[in-house]
């Protein structure tokens, strides 16, 4: 039985993960500190690196040493040196230096521990309701949404359109597949993707040498028995730096690798996160666009904190064009419902956070519900 799109968009953040036992922002990172001290001892490099972080905000801006560590500033501060090749010959490699793959190897590790092996009601529920044409946007690194579709049978992409044909000027979209699938965009990208680019320019580079060393990255090396798959599937734009992408099919094979011989595709919980994202910038292409001409917008417990302006001044035009543009539109029988933002503050608490944070909606053509994720609140986001 076929069943008629409605063209929603729905935008996920770490809030729609925490009911299934994923952590969030700085009981991750502690976590992830635990994880690296359990496989490289207390005295690793990513706990220097903290101590030299401490020292410099204490020296440039007098804070103690013993207060709270603000972990977006200090992943920033390896972000920037990695970047900027602050270290000149002691760059580790062009995916990070060691503290920045140390930290992605462990985001990897603990969500991949802590993901339930049995479905939650909350996502079965959210996914039944998806319906084809729909969109998911997701900053969220975990697996649970595609893992709850595929025990659905729900078919699904991770890339943003399926082609039939790749042309100098334009491509020939295949709307009949696309018209029967699931859009899941993961924004900051995913514990299972993995980017075979740098790969193949260490292979390029060892090939100048008269004895090549050999590669020993788990995923793509010769004989690998890993079982990846390329994240686009079909024809794709040779500019599409999404083609070198692949998915790990099973991440139980991957965790005893070390930091040091390959790290997941994610963009670490940094402000300057954006320094990394042209592996995944493909994914953000049009987003200024969108909405206009949906039927439905959700949010699921994304905060829109200060330190992802990138992704406010892109949501701010989707969200802004939904409630904007035709709110009155009138088509195959669908008509614009309010856009509903989903999130949690205790009872008897104010919302004026969230409020403050979405500022720039219509709330004249927005609902908040703010009693957290539930199987009730997700009939609430999608009807």
């Amino acid at each position: 039985m076929s069943v008629s799109p409605r063209f929603r968009f729905f935008i996920i953040g770490a809030g729609f993960s925490v009911h299934a036992g994923l952590p969030l922002g700085e009981q991750l990172f502690e976590l992830v500190r635990e994880a690296v001290r359990r496989r490289y001892g207390t005295e690793n490099k990513l706990e220097g690196d903290l101590e030299w972080y401490l020292k410099y905000r204490h020296r440039c801006d007098e804070v103690p040493n013993d207060a709270p560590v603000d972990y977006e500033k200090f992943m920033s501060y390896l972000d920037l040196e990695h970047y900027l090749g602050l270290r000149g010959s002691d760059t580790w490699s062009d995916e990070g230096n060691e503290s920045q793959l140390l930290i992605r190897n462990g985001i990897q590790e603990v969500i991949y521990a802590r993901t339930p092996e049995v479905l939650t009601d909350e996502c079965i529920r959210f996914c039944e309701q998806l319906l084809p044409k729909d969109v998911v946007l997701t900053f969220n690194y975990d697996t649970l949404i595609e893992d709850t579709l595929d025990h659905l049978g729900k078919p699904y992409r991770l890339f943003p359109n399926r082609l039939k044909e790749v042309r100098a000027s334009s491509s020939v979209i295949d709307s009949e597949a696309e018209d029967q699938e699931i859009l899941i965009s993961k924004l900051h990208g995913s514990i299972d993707w993995y980017d075979k680019l740098p790969f193949l320019r260490d292979r390029e580079h060892a090939s100048q040498y008269e004895h090549p060393w050999e590669s020993r990255h788990p995923v793509f090396k010769d004989g690998s028995n890993i079982s990846s798959s390329q994240l686009i599937e079909g024809p794709f734009d040779e500019e599409d730096s999404l083609q070198y992408v692949y998915r790990v099919t099973d991440l139980s094979q991957l965790t005893d690798a070390q930091f040091w011989q390959c790290s997941p595709l994610i963009l670490s919980p940094s402000s300057s996160k954006i320094l990394y994202a042209n592996p995944l910038k493909s994914l953000w292409r049009g987003l200024q666009q969108a909405g206009g001409l949906n039927f439905g917008l959700g949010v699921v417990g994304y905060s829109l904190p200060p330190y992802d302006e990138y992704a406010r001044q892109a949501l701010y035009h989707l969200m802004r064009n939904y409630t904007e543009y035709e709110y009155e539109l009138e088509m195959m029988g669908l008509t614009k419902g309010p856009a509903r933002i989903l999130d949690y503050s205790p009872p008897g608490a104010s919302d004026w956070k969230i409020r403050k944070n979405y500022s720039f909606m219509n709330w004249d053509r927005t609902e908040l519900n703010t009693t957290g994720l539930s199987v009730e609140s997700i009939n609430w986001l999608m009807q």
